[in-house]
């Protein structure tokens, strides 16, 4: 029972420890620890900001509004990302596109908050953090996945 105890207790170390790394290093250079932060406008108010901009990142926007989302699916293949700054795996996706976003080329990856847009996910079907949907110039989901980073994007992004 002692060995149970003390398997657990390590278990759980170690998964606040992991977590906390990953929270530290999705920061990124000029990063400030949320994910939510932003440091730089965008020459478009209506997309919102930059997040943790970067001379190596594709271009990544914080979530304001689903015409603005729209907007830019008219110009480029648009994914939003649903994702929180508690969630490791979201933590390490952002990371994995702050490092290799340039890969992206056109597509845009709009941050959702998902604490924050419940009737968002509803509308798309998501019911997990680390989610993607790319949506269409209408707002009409083309696609959605879990996880992933930049080959997933590449992997599943319907271009048109």
């Amino acid at each position: 029972m002692k060995t149970l105890t003390l398997a657990a207790a390590v278990l759980v170390i170690s998964t606040l420890a992991f977590g906390q790394s990953m929270m530290k290093s999705a920061a990124g250079a000029g990063g400030t620890g949320s994910m939510m932060s932003s440091n730089t406008a965008t020459a478009d108010p209506k997309v919102g900001s930059e997040l943790r901009s970067a001379a190596s990142t594709g271009r990544k926007v914080i979530y304001t509004d689903l015409e603005a989302a729209k907007a830019l699916a008219e110009k480029a293949p648009t994914v939003l990302f649903f994702a929180a700054d508690w969630c490791p795996y979201c933590q390490a996706d952002l990371k994995e596109i702050n490092a290799n976003g340039s890969r992206l080329g056109n597509i845009t990856i709009v941050v959702v908050d998902y604490d924050k847009e419940r009737q968002l996910e509803k509308a798309y079907g998501v019911t997990v953090q680390d989610t993607f949907v790319q949506i269409d110039a209408a707002g009409a989901k083309l696609g959605a996945w879990n996880s992933g980073g930049v080959d997933g994007i590449l992997s599943r992004v319907k271009r048109g």
